[in-house]
């Protein structure tokens, strides 16, 4: 399904401005990002209730609740993480594990089966290597948690980062294998991009785990998200991969930059799928 990010839409929409703004576009799913305010009211159902209700009347979904909101748990972008290496209190990486199952609560709520979490930024403390190996085991150390700890019926999607712990599709591959059948990849084609990956040889190595693809162009390898064309990502090359391995997974624009200009960005998302004969 074709499905728009909330990150970029303006902060003020409510689920009706959602709902307006997509339904003259070809999106039809929404991923949702949490927002801070929104984990205290993760066991309100009525509250998400309502969302849902006033997307679904409409025909739109909610296909992914993400948790990529930068300053989701405090003022420093990121943090706490998920492989951070303190464990407790309010740098401790049980906070962002507690927000992921508040996500969860929240994706019941609105029907969607899918959270997608990142992993967190590398440590700064000595030891370099070492830190990031134990910053890996203690990510996927807290993924156990969350697959044990999940409602049922609910998947775990990552998205790689460029400057996080987890950041190429190496990585997500061997996540996914670890725990088949629950962990996904939300694989982000413009971070892959960063890293120095090809994004359809990426899509190739990552087949049937790629449960969602974000979409942004790129230039070079520097991370800022651009308007499709404005970058080097060879998109072509990618749907044809997309086509060729019979994707059925969910394609979500995510163009946070342009939130302020929402509806240019819309027309312009539309105005691309369309030239790539995606609609």
């Amino acid at each position: 399904m074709l499905c728009y990010s909330t990150a970029s839409l303006p902060d003020h929409f409510t689920a009706r401005h959602i709902a307006e703004a997509l339904l003259p576009t070809p999106f039809r799913g929404v991923e949702y990002v949490v927002k801070p305010h929104d984990l205290a009211r993760a066991q309100d159902a009525s509250w998400w209730n309502g969302f849902r209700l006033e997307l679904e009347t409409r025909g739109l979904h909610v296909r992914n609740v993400q948790l990529g909101h930068p300053f989701l748990l405090g003022p420093v972008a990121h943090e706490p993480g998920l492989s951070s290496l303190i464990p407790y209190g309010p740098n401790g990486r049980m906070r962002r594990v507690e927000a992921a199952l508040a996500a969860m609560r929240i994706a019941t709520h609105l029907g969607c089966s899918i959270v997608t979490v990142t992993t967190g930024l590398p440590t700064s403390a000595p030891g370099g290597a070492g830190d990031f190996k134990a910053q890996e085991q203690a990510f996927f150390d807290m993924l156990s948690h969350l697959v044990v700890a999940r409602p049922k019926g609910m998947r775990i999607a990552i998205e790689q980062e460029p400057e996080h712990v987890i950041h190429r599709a190496g990585q997500l591959l061997a996540l996914c294998r670890a725990f088949e059948g629950v962990v996904f990849a939300n694989y982000d084609v413009g971070h892959g991009a960063v890293a120095g990956e090809d994004p359809a040889a990426a899509v190739r190595l990552l087949g049937k785990y790629v449960s969602n693809l974000h979409l942004e162009d790129i230039k070079g390898t520097t991370h800022k998200h651009l308007m499709f064309g404005e970058g080097d990502i060879d998109f072509r090359s990618l749907f044809e991969t997309l086509r060729g391995l019979g994707y059925a997974g969910d394609i979500t624009m995510d163009l946070y930059p342009f939130k302020d200009d929402w509806a240019w960005a819309l027309r312009k998302s539309a105005e691309f799928l369309a030239g790539m004969g995606t609609r």
